[in-house]
């Protein structure tokens, strides 16, 4: 048991480190370079080292008790901009789950609806323009203009958009998928039971892609706390949009895969959780899914379970 809870504690420590308090130094250290460079000489990094060895010569770096305070209180301030930043991821998560009902969501739908309309009228001008146009050359041109739009419609989703984000839109499909498939017409009632049936390296792989999320969301809550950084060194701001885009785009892929481990699950083993909920497997699909949701609210309300497992 010892050995179990050190182990835990070593890998948790490990987690800490790489998550938060590396990513915080690498802030604090772009923060103190800021504030040294400023907006006048952003780039003039050759007076760096003179910098240092400034603050290297003063009688309060030769004392043990300063430099300690100084890495203390430099740590202290790293950690801090690490939970900042948690703190702020998962806010991220919540931000690109959002529905787009209620604005400022709405308004995102909304121009995410009319660039999704617009793509498939094209595409339909496209196919048009490919079929009333019989010549050789005509017909090579248009097919490269409807693969073109085809290749938009695709990146944009098989469907209209109905969330503020891409990533909202493929975690709804898991549970559209769920009740329409399978029907599960609460999947957050039915996921701990889910959880409990499959094997541990399902749940690893789960685990692994709802870790991959939660990174991609904290990435891009660093690149928010980068941004923050333009204010006094304009340059951040390029190093804050480059974390962004890339935030989300792993967050993009973080999502689908996440969503299609969901709807794997749900798919695979429904019957073993009818199964041991002593639920009839002999029927359809469909009718043991309604089954289990039925045999679920009858046993515990649902109310607050809007989240698979926590999640």
């Amino acid at each position: 048991m010892n050995a179990f809870l050190t182990g835990i504690g070593t890998r948790l420590a490990d987690r800490w480190v790489n998550a938060l308090l590396l990513p915080g130094l690498l802030w604090s250290a772009l923060l103190a370079v800021g504030l040294y460079l400023g907006q006048d000489r952003p780039f003039a990094v050759a007076g760096l080292s003179g910098w240092l060895d400034q603050l290297a010569s003063r009688p309060a770096a030769q004392s043990t008790g300063a430099v300690v305070l100084a890495a203390s209180a430099i740590l202290l301030a790293s950690a801090g901009a690490g939970l900042l930043a948690d703190a702020l991821g998962a806010l991220v998560e919540r931000l690109w789950a959002l529905p787009g009902d209620q604005p400022p969501a709405s308004w995102l739908r909304s121009w995410r609806r009319r660039r999704w309309d617009l793509t498939r009228e094209r595409l339909r001008n496209a196919i048009r323009d490919a079929t009333t146009h019989s010549g050789a050359d005509d017909a090579l041109t248009h097919a490269t203009a409807v693969r073109v739009q085809q290749r938009r419609c695709n990146r944009l989703g098989p469907s209209r958009p109905d969330h503020a984000t891409r990533i909202g839109d493929r975690l709804a499909d898991a549970a559209t998928h769920a009740r329409t498939v399978d029907g599960l017409d609460d999947l957050a009632l039915a996921w701990p039971r889910l959880w409990s049936v499959m094997p541990s390296e399902v749940r690893a792989d789960l685990a692994a892609a709802r870790d991959a999320y939660a990174a991609a969301a904290r990435l891009a809550a660093w690149a928010l706390l980068y941004l923050t950084l333009a204010v006094v060194w304009w340059p951040a701001a390029l190093v804050g949009t480059a974390a962004l885009i890339a935030s989300a785009l792993r967050g993009n892929s973080a999502a689908s895969v996440l969503a299609s481990l969901i709807e794997s699950v749900c798919d695979l083993y429904l019957r073993e959780l009818a199964d041991r909920l002593g639920v009839p497997t002999d029927e359809p699909v469909l009718d043991i899914g309604h089954a289990i949701s039925q045999r679920l609210r009858t046993t515990r309300p649902t109310e607050g379970s809007s989240r698979l497992g926590g999640w």
